[in-house]
């Protein structure tokens, strides 16, 4: 998988599902998931978007169409917080990728605090189309 990479964020591989993280500027970092889901494309979406505001006191959540080359995809925005006056603000891309043998969940995940300057810039770089290659 290829992603682009914003600029002040720091690639590095990752273990198990995630295959990269990168920490960013101003307290921003991104995650970049590849997990095999027996699941069909509306329940591992809504699972993944559960599991990122399972247990926060507050959430909010908007998901929009986000279909990548053919494949199902969605796009996620909102924030999350445990206290008031604490938001997280996220993005997401999430497709979900088929092959002959398996079904992946592929997901690229950016959070920040809302008022970050460069937020906006790193979305837009990150969550653009990006490029996958089945073996």
């Amino acid at each position: 998988m290829v992603v682009a990479v914003p600029a002040g964020f720091l690639p590095s591989s990752g273990e198990g599902d995630i295959a990269a993280t990168m920490p960013g500027p101003d307290r921003m970092s991104a995650t970049v998931t590849i997990a095999a889901t027996d699941l069909e494309p509306e329940a591992a979406f809504k699972k993944y978007a559960d599991s990122i505001t399972r247990n926060k006191e507050y959430s909010s959540l908007s998901v929009l169409p986000g279909d990548l080359c053919g494949y199902s995809g969605q796009r996620l925005m909102g924030s999350v917080a445990d206290k008031p006056g604490q938001a997280v603000e996220f993005r997401d891309r999430i497709a979900h990728i088929w092959t002959n043998t398996k079904n992946y969940l592929v997901a690229i995940h950016l959070q920040g605090p809302g008022d970050t300057a460069g937020f906006d810039a790193a979305e837009s770089q990150l969550m653009a189309n990006f490029g996958i290659r089945i073996p």
